[in-house]
């Protein structure tokens, strides 16, 4: 089932807030519907809260501002989606759905008695009626989208397979290396010529067959020797710049040239190399449908709410008289 996650639609259902005692006053006015400072300062409680976290003094000031703008912008545009839900009577047959829909969220939480959930809505701060007007807008709003929006959003087979030969990287399993090593130490072996010929015949022994693991059990003085060397496994783009340079071009079951370090030399066992892998269409068909379907319908949903907005009647008053 495709979601659209619409950004015009901020449903908050229940949280706390300390209503201030004065007169609410009207911000902006939408046809016959009105937007009061009430509803902007409910909106706002919580995104003040997460902006002082982050912002201060006149910065913070700018941020809230900013922020009040969109949730302006947001509630005009919920506004006009119910007032068009209204005027094709979606609301004549919604009051169905917001009962299902609130039992539904019911039982996600392990509520079984409507008194209870009534209890809890009011500690929130909120109420049983003012959840369904919430649940309500939400259902009319997404419905008007549904039909003015997404009913007219095509996708083309051609459309999905085009997308995975531009995108098939994008799908890609990431590589992943496991790694052994061997550590030798100039403090350990007396001096840089000795530690430089102690790799360069360890490596010669390995070339010549013998186990890494055991070689590195009995010579390497890092601290995986006693795991035989073995370091794990990673994606190749974790491990250091300079392991990643030495296993170029290695795979399973090689060894590395002896490496200069800063304390001796590292010689490398490629335990397991797994390449990048790129999964067949039908299983990322689904994903891309979305991605495809999603870049469609934001242009369009776009469109159709700056149309509403042209043909509707919007009044702002952000002073009060």
């Amino acid at each position: 089932m495709r979601k659209l996650l619409v950004t015009v639609l901020i449903i908050l259902c229940g949280f706390c807030y300390a209503q201030a005692k004065v007169v609410d006053r009207i911000y902006a006015q939408v046809n016959d519907d009105i937007i009061t400072m009430s509803d902007i300062d409910r909106r706002m409680d919580a995104i003040r809260t997460e902006l002082s976290k982050r912002y201060s003094g006149d910065a913070l000031e700018q941020a809230v501002l900013k922020q009040e703008e969109e949730v302006l912008d947001a509630l005009i545009e919920e506004k006009l989606l119910i007032q068009k839900a209204i005027e094709v009577g979606i609301d004549a047959e919604v009051e169905p759905k917001v009962s299902s829909r609130i039992q539904q969220i019911m039982k996600e939480n392990g509520i079984e008695d409507m008194d209870y959930f009534e209890d809890i809505l009011e500690q929130q701060g909120s109420s049983l009626r003012t959840y369904r007007d919430q649940i309500r807008d939400d259902i009319m709003a997404r419905d008007v989208i549904n039909i003015f929006v997404n009913s007219r959003i095509t996708l083309l087979t051609q459309e999905v397979e085009q997308y995975y030969k531009d995108n098939a990287q994008d799908f890609a399993t990431p590589e992943e290396v496991s790694l052994s090593e061997i550590i030798i130490t100039v403090e350990h072996e007396g001096s840089e010529e000795k530690a430089k010929s102690r790799a360069s015949d360890l490596y010669d022994r390995l070339k010549r067959g013998e186990s890494f693991q055991s070689l590195a059990g009995q010579y390497s003085k890092g601290a995986t020797a006693n795991k035989g060397g073995s370091i794990g496994d990673n994606l190749i783009e974790k491990w250091r710049p300079d392991i990643v340079k030495a296993i170029e071009g290695l795979e399973s079951g090689d060894v590395s040239l002896p490496q200069k370090t800063q304390d001796g030399y590292a010689i490398y066992h490629v335990d397991v190399r797994k390449h990048p892998t790129i999964p067949p269409l039908e299983k990322v068909e689904t994903e891309i449908k979305n991605r495809i379907w999603e870049n469609k319908v934001r242009p369009e949903l776009r469109r159709f709410i700056n149309r509403l907005k042209e043909e509707a009647y919007i009044q702002i008053h952000p002073e009060s008289e």
